[in-house]
């Protein structure tokens, strides 16, 4: 696992902190406490009580949602660079959505009095805050469009595609690792149900997808051979 150094300057250079002003970085890492969690370990459920920001340094997550006729499940997966808690701190409201860990994972805490002192020196933090939302407002509104794809295909590639963009911890976050293996960890029954697609229909998209050396299958993983092949593939149902 990472150092504290090395994982505070990757967080400088991907997802939402990477997108804020190097004063406002300075102010977040002096003031975040560092963890490590197990495979398996909630770091926060939902409807627990919310307090601050959490950012991934390394390893993986599972963003569980609530909301809509079957929730909980398991959702997005996520990783290095992304940031979730805002919503709760801004509105002191209850979490909506939980994080799990999905292998051995490093993260940061920013606890909530720690940001408002920050904010007290400087009141543009507030809206950084306020660009964390809208990149979560964005995604949401992304990934809604991806279900609604009519074609089964276009809609794993879709989602596939979505969990490696750069404020969800993909490759995007350093530049020349375009076609770089990236392991999702995500069951081929949580994907299907993700995607509204039978398993069966989706163990034969894989396989495909498997044969043109663009995925590679594993025990609740996925792991993306070449991306931007992935990407180019999906772009063929646009």
């Amino acid at each position: 696992m990472l150092g504290r150094k090395v994982g505070f300057a990757l967080l400088r250079q991907c997802g939402w902190l990477a997108a804020t002003p190097v004063e406002f970085q300075d102010a977040v890492l002096r003031n975040v406490n560092f963890y490590e969690f197990e495979k398996g370990k909630w770091i926060y459920r939902p409807g627990d009580a919310g307090d601050g920001l959490w950012g991934v340094v390394e390893g993986g997550l599972h963003v569980i949602f609530t909301h809509g006729v079957n929730g909980p499940r398991a959702g997005v997966f996520a990783s290095t660079g992304f940031w979730v808690g805002e919503g709760s701190m801004l509105a002191r409201e209850p979490r909506t959505v939980g994080l799990r860990a999905t292998r051995t994972t490093q993260m940061v805490h920013l606890p909530g009095r720690a940001f408002l002192s920050i904010a007290a020196q400087l009141p543009d933090a507030w809206r950084w805050v306020g660009l964390l939302t809208f990149f979560h407002m964005v995604g949401a509104l992304g990934l809604r469009e991806d279900l609604c794809l009519r074609d089964p295909e276009a809609r794993v590639l879709a989602s596939l595609n979505r969990m490696l963009s750069p404020h969800w911890g993909g490759p995007a976050i350093a530049e020349g690792i375009d076609n770089t293996p990236v392991t999702i960890d995500i069951s081929q029954s949580e994907l299907a149900e993700l995607c509204n697609v039978s398993r069966s229909l989706l163990a034969n998209l894989l396989a495909g997808l498997k044969k043109d050396g663009l995925i590679e299958p594993g025990y609740g993983t996925i792991t993306v051979l070449q991306p931007a092949r992935l990407e180019e593939r999906l772009s063929a149902f646009t």
